[in-house]
């Protein structure tokens, strides 16, 4: 709306600046004529600011994102505060505005945050090398009779999966999407979850792993001038 009103108003005061030429008895057709001659010097030079004005038209006619969305493109992300004729501005998570030129914000991807209708909800749970067969199995189980039993998680794609034997624990991985648009709401149940796999591993009687090394030490038994071992004491 406001992109449109500033057209109709340029174009309002073109009409009108015309009408007072032609009323004060200049001949509008010739001044036409001369600035059509004009122009192309004009669209030379202002090329950028046609190009921004054309990636604004291309925004508004295929709206990836709107006033007020939340979105990510390039390496930045913030929500959309403005769509104007040169450029578009986006208020940063910084609390800053980036002014990205519409010709560069029309050919960058466009992530919309703001139009997803669930939230995924993904990690990985390092269980220690003395986790037994049946400790296992006895998680596997409770993880998924918690996410499987719970309201706001989805049953589509929903996985949990002994994965693999990682350098220093056992990987299981969980995949589930949380039913919320809203990033409080999925960050409080993310947090409920979280704490509950905490407590379900510690009553299966295992615990997560963490990086670790063994060292082996031994002595070497050295060797005499025959050849021969020499005993260390």
């Amino acid at each position: 709306v406001n992109f449109a009103m500033r057209m109709v108003t340029i174009l309002l005061v073109c009409i009108a600046a015309t009408g007072l030429l032609q009323l004060f008895g200049f001949n509008v057709t010739t001044i036409v004529a001369g600035l059509g001659i004009g122009g192309i010097a004009v669209a030379l030079a202002a090329q950028k600011t046609i190009e921004n004005l054309f990636g604004g038209l291309t925004l508004m006619a295929d709206k990836p994102v709107r006033i007020g969305d939340y979105c990510r493109f390039g390496t930045q992300e913030g929500w959309v505060e403005d769509i104007g004729l040169r450029s578009t501005r986006v208020r940063t998570p910084a609390r800053t505005v980036i002014s990205v030129p519409n010709a560069v914000f029309s050919n960058v991807d466009i992530e919309n945050l703001t139009s997803r209708d669930r939230m995924r909800f993904f990690t990985t749970l390092n269980l220690r090398y003395e986790t037994t067969p049946d400790q296992m199995r006895k998680v596997l189980e409770q993880l998924r009779a918690l996410l499987v039993g719970h309201p706001k998680i989805g049953s589509e794609l929903l996985r949990v999966r002994f994965t693999a034997f990682g350098a220093s624990s056992l990987d299981i991985e969980l995949n589930a999407y949380i039913l919320t648009p809203s990033v409080d709401e999925f960050l409080e149940i993310r947090e409920s979850l979280l704490l509950q796999i905490m407590d379900l591993v510690s009553r299966a009687g295992t615990g997560f792993a963490f990086p670790s090394q063994t060292v082996y030490m031994t002595r070497d038994q050295g060797v005499g001038r025959a050849g021969r071992a020499i005993p260390q004491p």
